[in-house]
């Protein structure tokens, strides 16, 4: 798994036919995944600091220690627990802090979903296995921090759309995703993305239907998981992109942006934003997202194809033999 922090701003979708026995079943026999508390174990020291507790945070978070303190601070300090005790000393970080701590004292709700979907994992995908999940607080910054075989998501960046503390600093589209039925969600998108889903963004096209790929697994793995809520739209604006399916698909095909390499317009497309323009002002953002999802769903009818299948399968190849054409 690759080394690396990056801010996770959009998500996805699809929901698996699976019958209630199976899910039955599947939820017996996959004990929870264990969630480290990073943001507890580190309120608990800024409450009361000593070396004592410095050196079992280093032991227990070899990495995510120097991994935190890279994200909150900009001069590459030496002494990360001076570092972190000064960056939440201010007052307005502390009170997140404390909010976020008290939203999320108890994670059993999570830690049972992500064994549900280790045990999908091991169905689907055999040779892969989830990592080791942590929980931190980064002040709004990264909300992801992705190590070696270590996903740990900020849950400051989880306390519901309403959540008072967003106002000043969050749009409403993205305040939208800033809710907690998408943390397992969003830990399972980053294992994806850094260490299943070959990331392809050669053109649009072979954006879109990596965008759809991970959108599809996510579906399988949590098979619960509503469709809107995979791809983190409203119902209404789900609802929109069914309506409106051929009218998303001929704009970008009629503006010849299907096979265009520039980076800045697959950003456009693909990055979180109150609308897909270039589509339609009245769109949600990453409609090409939810396009590319519907490609890879049309291949998998076609060609019953295993999740292990799709993931490998090459975009363009994928895209011809889905015979998409809404």
């Amino acid at each position: 798994m690759k080394h690396f922090t990056y801010l996770l701003t959009f998500i996805i979708i699809s929901t698996i036919a699976c019958t209630g026995i199976n899910k039955q079943i599947q939820h017996e026999s996959n004990p929870p995944k264990e969630i480290l508390r990073l943001d507890k174990d580190l309120y608990n020291y800024i409450q009361a600091p000593s070396s004592i507790k410095e050196d079992s945070l280093i032991k227990k978070y070899p990495e995510l220690i120097p991994a935190l303190e890279t994200i909150i601070s900009s001069d590459n300090s030496e002494t990360p627990f001076r570092t972190m005790k000064e960056y939440f000393s201010h007052p307005m970080l502390m009170k997140i802090y404390s909010d976020a701590i008290d939203t999320f004292d108890n994670v059993s709700i999570y830690e049972e979903q992500l064994g549900r979907a280790e045990g999908l994992v091991i169905q689907h995908l055999p040779n892969r296995q989830l990592p080791q999940f942590a929980m931190h607080i980064s002040g709004f910054k990264e909300n992801v921090i992705v190590l070696d075989n270590l996903i740990s998501i900020s849950i400051d960046k989880y306390l519901g759309k309403d959540y008072t503390g967003y106002n000043d600093f969050f749009r409403q589209y993205e305040r939208q995703q800033m809710q907690p039925i998408y943390i397992t969600r969003d830990y399972l998108r980053a294992w994806l993305m850094s260490d299943v889903v070959k990331i392809e963004n050669k053109n649009l096209l072979s954006a879109i239907i990596t965008e759809g790929k991970i959108l599809y697994a996510i579906s399988q793995l949590l098979p619960d998981m509503s469709d809107e809520n995979i791809i983190g739209y409203t119902k209404e604006q789900y609802q929109w992109c069914e309506q409106n399916k051929k009218d998303i698909w001929k704009k970008i095909i009629n503006q010849e942006h299907l096979y265009s390499e520039d980076p800045l317009l697959i950003s456009y497309y693909l990055n979180n934003a109150p609308s897909s323009s270039s589509i339609s002002p009245e769109s949600p953002g990453r409609a090409a997202a939810w396009i590319g999802w519907q490609i890879v769903k049309e291949y998998t009818k076609k060609k019953n194809s295993s999740l292990q299948e799709i993931i490998e399968a090459n975009p363009l190849t994928l895209f011809k033999d889905s015979k998409f054409n809404p």
